[in-house]
């Protein structure tokens, strides 16, 4: 069994994690109470209905195809599970998974296709290879985003976990952002292409997860009058309430 791990700034590349957190959460919104404090209670019912749901790409539930069985609540007293049946129950489970695990690489193809229509080829990297990285996910110390860099400083590749995905060699100031980025995230930088041009090092990012301001001085001040008057004649008018003399 091999792994296929995703990046953090790549949530997409696990379609299937994503679309079973949306369900789980359509679950919990339906029937959490009105201050939303138990919905971990919830969680067990929650993992059982989601389990014993049949799957749209295979046809059945997840867990009859990872046992072999439907799942159900139906408490049983207590028997010797051990038959003769043991072994053809267990190459009955293993044709179910090698089917199922045809079923879902046809429909992998089939939404593959589409998808890939409307994307242009990956850049090809090489670990010692510099690249830039997109800005979009990470808080800086600069008051304004939009006059920020839109990629940070080319940083070096020193691993590739996977296909699409690479390790970045980032400095200490940035030891709290995960390293490995997918490769929609990254762009080439290119060398100088003017030998006599002097081409100035790029400036320190400092990631800085909480902005934290403090007031040094009130410059300005406004009062809304049409608020104020509005204040002022309900208060007149409780007072008038208060001392019953309402004439005036």
């Amino acid at each position: 069994m091999w792994l296929h791990f995703t990046s953090g700034y790549h949530p997409e590349g696990n379609g299937q994690t994503e679309h079973m957190n949306q369900t789980l959460e359509q679950y919990l919104h339906v029937y959490c109470n009105y201050q939303q404090d138990n919905w971990s209670e919830l969680l067990p019912l929650v993992e059982f209905a989601y389990n014993n749901a049949p799957s749209a790409t295979t046809g059945v539930s997840p867990f009859f195809a990872n046992k072999g069985y439907h799942l159900n609540i139906t408490v049983h007293p207590k028997h010797n599970i051990a038959f003769s049946r043991a072994c053809d129950f267990a190459i009955d489970l293993d044709e179910l998974q090698s089917t199922l695990k045809a079923e879902i690489s046809m429909a992998q193809q089939c939404y593959q296709k589409s998808a890939d229509a409307q994307r242009s080829p990956a850049p090809d990297f090489k670990v010692g290879d510099k690249v830039f990285v997109k800005a979009q996910f990470f808080r800086t110390t600069r008051p304004s985003k939009k006059l920020s860099k839109k990629y940070l400083e080319p940083y070096k590749i020193i691993a590739q976990p996977s296909t699409l995905s690479f390790t970045l060699y980032l400095p200490k100031s940035m030891r709290s952002v995960h390293p490995v980025f997918h490769v929609s995230m990254l762009e080439p930088a290119t060398s100088n292409t003017f030998s006599e041009r002097i081409q100035l090092a790029p400036t320190l990012v400092i990631i800085d997860r909480e902005h934290k301001y403090e007031i040094s001085q009130m410059v300005d001040s406004k009062i809304d009058r049409q608020w104020a008057c509005k204040l002022l004649y309900k208060v007149i008018w409780l007072g008038y309430e208060d001392t019953g003399d309402k004439s005036e």
